[in-house]
């Protein structure tokens, strides 16, 4: 089975069209899928949905799916990581970030038995179904015009669009063992959480971590993700990097002791190594481009 990997803790896109051209195929990330109009059946995890104008499905990172449409369809996607409200919650509000993690991993749980009870869906109602649509329709143009994972305005549309699926439901008995996930996921997870520690992300803690050789790890993450795990951890740095030049005004000095870089000459290194070009002069191209 096809695995997607994202580095990225939020990406939106919008599509319209009458076939769906990926193979069956699971993610690193969870992801959001709003259909506007359209005919056809979800293939979700070994279940299918039937839809037909406005619904919405969510996805956890080991659920696997594909579309079969029957008439053309626009959809809208927000897909985002586990990492997405640590990043983006802490630009809202500070105080109390621990709690709102909490809180969303909580109603994330309870959003997705309910998705997967047959006959539930997740909106009930046509006016919440047309809101929904509404506001992500105000993400895409969002996205379009800035590109910011980190957006605040994106993060409160989202909290938003999860407010009025939380009406929609009733609240369930039981929540999920997280035991089911796939291991994969949950070594991709905490890369994510302990990118900043270079000791946690070494072969030889993740092995310790997880229960297994060094061999076998190596060759179980390759096969799972396409890449090797180093690569994986080095393209996810690269991408956190790339955003700190992009959207904020951290120092080189700020960038490198956040991400355990010993000093902001190893972080240039880094960064050259793989982009071709020093992160000052790239930052620099960036502003020039948006200037």
């Amino acid at each position: 089975m096809r695995k997607y990997i994202q580095h990225e803790f939020l990406k939106v896109s919008h599509l319209v069209t009458g076939e769906w051209l990926h193979p069956v195929h699971n993610h690193n990330h969870f992801e959001i899928i709003f259909i506007h109009r359209g005919k056809g059946i979800h293939c979700l995890s070994g279940m299918r949905y039937l839809y037909s104008g406005k619904m919405m499905f969510l996805l956890a990172p080991c659920d696997f799916h594909h579309f079969d449409i029957q008439e053309e369809t626009e959809f809208t996607f927000l897909k985002f990581t586990n990492v997405y409200l640590k990043r983006t919650g802490g630009m809202v509000s500070s105080n109390g970030l621990n709690q709102e993690v909490d809180k969303w991993n909580r109603e994330m749980d309870e959003f997705l038995i309910h998705a997967r009870s047959q006959g539930l869906p997740l909106l009930k109602r046509e006016e919440d179904a047309e809101r929904i649509s509404k506001i992500m329709r105000l993400i895409v143009e969002e996205w379009k015009e800035s590109h910011n994972e980190e957006s605040e305005v994106i993060f409160l549309f989202i909290q938003a669009i999860l407010s009025i699926v939380r009406r929609n439901i009733q609240p369930v008995p039981a929540l999920i063992n997280s035991k089911h996930h796939e291991k994969i996921t949950a070594i991709v997870n905490y890369i994510h959480q302990h990118i900043h520690v270079v000791e946690h992300t070494q072969l030889e803690h993740l092995s310790s971590a997880f229960g297994y050789s060094k061999n076998y790890l190596g060759i179980f993450f390759k096969e799972q993700t396409g890449v090797p795990l180093r690569d994986y951890v080095n393209q996810y740095k690269l991408h956190l990097i790339e955003n700190r030049l992009r959207y904020s005004s951290l120092s080189l000095k700020e960038i490198s002791n956040e991400l355990g870089f010993t000093d902001p000459s190893h972080l240039s290194k880094f960064f050259k190594a793989h982009q071709g070009i020093n992160p000052s002069d790239y930052r620099s191209k960036l502003s020039a481009l948006q200037g």
